[in-house]
């Protein structure tokens, strides 16, 4: 039999119940111990597989949050016997490349008594890109660092190196070198937001009164209107083949609190990029902004891009007209190559993918390389080229310059991206200086 004691006590007069001791066999519950994060990722795994819809639709959740964690196994569970488990799979490592397309570089150094230059150059290659200090591209104001970057985006430390030591970022002279030129100089108080591997500054923002008489009915009208100008940037390792020609005010809101609006709808408009893109202008007109406000406390813009990534490679070792070659979604037919000089030739391919046609479709003509080359491995030098679209795809001209006279065409590499994607990045900035001066 169990026994129970109970004790009653007073309070203030009033009975309570100050104890109540059960004695009973002692009973322990053993938790199980938590699950490593390889049983983890490969017990969901299995339940793509599960005759449960709900448990299918649970695992592919959880291993989407797991991000990097489960991509070696969801590499493996592509050969998996049950089809279900090879769909999900795929489509999963997908989403995973897209988060690695978008997502900024990240960097993480401790720079205690390293100069400048050096850090910069670490970072750089850190995260794929590249900068160029000092001579030739100018002078450098070199400096000893003595700051820890914790995990942080590359832009955002690049800036503040800036800022510590008196350099600029610039775009290179050159369109065919990536990477930027960091040379003295002020770095400038350019209101500045990061949205993934994108970098925006804001240059200017221009306030205009227009006064302007009407004879006929001898009245005056005073006009109001405001435009900020903006500046993108991007990592050298996130290809952008096409761009909105004008980004999307969200929301702003000035010092005092007032909500401002956007003074028109952003133009619906893309451009493709060109060969060498790495920086583009672009503004937003805002409805007048009061002259009471000192500054923008709020600004959100969107900016849509359209990203290539996973870059593949089809090597055609055969350089003979009709022939047709495969990989991935892609279907290459040599169409033509002709020798027009004695180092100069024409090639022209036609290519054909399972890809949606993007918009606008001359983004496709910035997403394929053609690189040629001869019988010693040495590329030829691209002279020209000429894109088209024809009922059978993209059509590439190429003309291409040999090394010497006698080079002759042996092999084509044609790059090619297996990841296409259009986002919105929203960019963010606060405490924007705005013009307060009012015509006299």
């Amino acid at each position: 039999m169990d026994w129970i004691s109970l004790r009653v006590c007073r309070l203030g007069g009033i009975p309570a119940l100050a104890a109540l001791t059960l004695f009973t066999p002692l009973v322990i519950a053993w938790a199980d111990p938590p699950e490593r994060g390889e049983i983890r990722v490969a017990r969901l795994i299995r339940e793509l597989g599960s005759g449960e819809y709900s448990k299918r639709q649970a695992a592919d959740a959880q291993l989407a949050t797991l991000g990097k964690e489960s991509r070696a196994q969801l590499q493996r569970a592509l050969a998996d016997d049950d089809l279900e488990v090879r769909l999900r799979a795929g489509r999963l490592l997908q989403r995973l490349e897209l988060d690695d397309l978008w997502s900024a570089g990240r960097v993480e150094f401790a720079a205690q008594g390293q100069p400048a230059s050096k850090v910069l150059l670490a970072l750089a290659a850190q995260t794929g890109n590249h900068v160029y200090v000092g001579d030739p591209y100018g002078t450098f104001a070199e400096k000893v660092l003595e700051s820890n970057y914790a995990p942080m985006s590359y832009w955002e430390a690049v800036d503040d190196i800036c800022q510590r030591t008196g350099n600029r970022i610039r775009p290179h002279y050159d369109m065919h070198t990536p990477g930027v030129v960091i040379s003295a100089g002020s770095p400038g108080g350019y209101p500045r937001a990061y949205a993934g591997p994108v970098r925006a500054q804001i240059t200017s923002a221009r306030r205009t009164f227009i006064e302007e008489l009407n004879y006929e009915e001898r009245k005056a009208e005073l006009t109001h209107s405001f435009h900020i100008n903006l500046q993108f940037t991007w990592e050298d390792r996130f290809r952008v083949v096409g761009y909105a020609s004008q980004p999307e005010m969200v929301e702003a809101i000035t010092d005092d609190h007032i909500k401002v609006s956007a003074a028109q709808p952003s133009a619906g408009g893309w451009n493709a990029t060109t060969t060498g893109l790495r920086q583009v202008s672009s503004g937003v007109k805002l409805n007048p902004v009061p002259v009471s406000a000192r500054s923008l406390e709020l600004l959100k813009i969107k900016w849509g891009l359209i990203a290539v990534g996973e870059p593949a490679v089809l090597e055609i070792s055969r350089l003979e007209p009709d022939q047709s070659f495969s990989q991935d979604d892609l279907t290459v037919r040599i169409e033509a190559l002709e020798k027009q000089s004695a180092s100069k030739c024409l090639l022209t391919l036609s290519v054909v993918r399972d890809l949606a046609m993007p918009e606008p479709q001359e983004v496709i003509f910035q997403e394929y390389t053609a690189e040629l080359l001869d019988g010693q491995g040495r590329p030829f030098r691209l002279q020209s080229q000429n894109h088209a679209l024809t009922d059978h795809g993209v059509q590439l001209k190429i003309a291409y310059l040999g090394e010497t006279p006698e080079s002759e065409p042996s092999s084509l590499k044609l790059h090619y991206p297996r990841l296409r994607a259009r986002r919105d990045l929203e960019l963010v900035f606060r405490n924007v200086p705005l013009p307060v001066n009012r015509p006299e």
